[in-house]
């Protein structure tokens, strides 16, 4: 095995695992990897090393896609690569109309805060129904 990369934090690491697995990429996960919280930590990543190339791949064609895409990361991504190394996708879906991915199924729209809004518009004009509602 060697190491692919370095992350921060076990969520990341295990997206990563779950991405590379998804192309029949073996991964080992050395650090704060194991138990039902997602810590924050160095993670090393590992790979066969005869995958290796192929990984490195993969995680660059998943970067070079998410650098095309509409949407980003909205105000960076803290669980991202420590120590200067790159190449991972975050798992971030773009904004705006649906797209096709390479295995051709479709993501579904981003919606951001909308439905945060509305639910806060909702809210609002209730309490204002009920307050002109007890004044009479």
């Amino acid at each position: 095995m060697q190491l692919l990369m370095t992350v921060s934090g076990s969520f990341h690491a295990r997206l990563l695992a779950a991405r590379l697995g998804a192309e029949d990429v073996l991964v080992e996960l050395r650090g704060l990897s194991d138990g039902p919280y997602p810590f924050q930590g160095p993670v090393d990543v590992l790979v066969e090393s005869d995958r290796l190339e192929l990984a490195r791949e993969i995680l660059l064609a998943d970067a070079v896609e998410d650098a095309f895409s509409d949407g980003g990361a909205e105000g960076g991504v803290e669980d991202g690569p420590v120590g200067g190394r790159e190449g991972g996708s975050t798992g971030i879906e773009p904004s705006g109309a649906p797209e096709e991915t390479s295995q051709g199924a479709e993501r579904r729209p981003r919606l951001g805060r909308l439905p945060a809004a509305l639910a806060l518009g909702v809210v609002l004009l209730l309490v204002v129904v009920v307050v002109v509602a007890a004044g009479r």
